[in-house]
């Protein structure tokens, strides 16, 4: 069980911060399938329930002893507040784990929305990637990238997309592992800046 804490400060002055608040529960049933619970809340000046998420993971390849790769598929279902569409999703993860702590990740991202009035037609695609490398001292750097392509059929030109790509670093201090990211925007789609920074702490 975890409970997230995130905070997104306005870009205006005028605008309020935007804290969420997250809780998961998974579950493993055996060494390849887990089961997990998310429900989420916002507070944008009220506190405000956002939606409740059921998945279901199965690790169909995991890595052999002498290998390097392993590969497993995501199942979602995301029920939204008021009268934001629903959303079922499917996340393709692989990772190659290769020689000198170097290790790969790609993620393609299929989601429909059904349900309410403002359900958009067809499949959405994403992907995501990176490239990370665990240091003798404990700090693992790497880089990643972020792409929203849109519906399949539409998916137009690449700066109507979004694209976003930057560095990562991450380590452990005192029992507390964090996370620092940055996002450059390289199409007219996405934000010009996107920073992040996580800390994470288990009980």
């Amino acid at each position: 069980m975890q409970l997230r804490l995130a905070l997104s400060p306005s870009d205006d002055g005028d605008q309020v911060d935007n804290w969420a608040y997250r809780l998961h529960y998974q579950h493993s049933f055996n060494d390849r399938v887990r089961g997990r619970i998310v429900m989420q809340y916002r507070d944008r000046d009220t506190f405000e329930y956002e939606y409740v998420r059921a998945e279901m993971l199965y690790n169909f390849k995991k890595k052999e002893t002498d290998g390097m790769w392993s590969s497993g598929i995501r199942f979602d279902v995301r029920q939204r507040r008021s009268d934001n569409p629903e959303e079922f999703a499917m996340h393709w993860t692989n990772q190659w784990d290769l020689k000198n702590g170097i290790r790969v990740r790609g993620i393609v991202v299929g989601s429909w929305e059904f349900g309410g009035d403002n359900a958009g037609s067809g499949t959405e695609i994403q992907t995501r990637s990176s490239v990370s490398k665990k240091l003798d001292n404990g700090l693992t750097v790497g880089v990643e990238m972020f792409n929203d392509l849109g519906r399949i059929g539409s998916f137009g030109s690449f700066n109507s997309q979004s694209h976003q790509i930057g560095p990562m670093a991450g380590g452990t201090i005192g029992g507390l592992k964090y996370e620092v990211r940055y996002l450059a925007g390289v199409s007219n789609g996405s934000r010009d800046h996107n920073f992040g920074f996580r800390i994470n702490k288990s009980f």
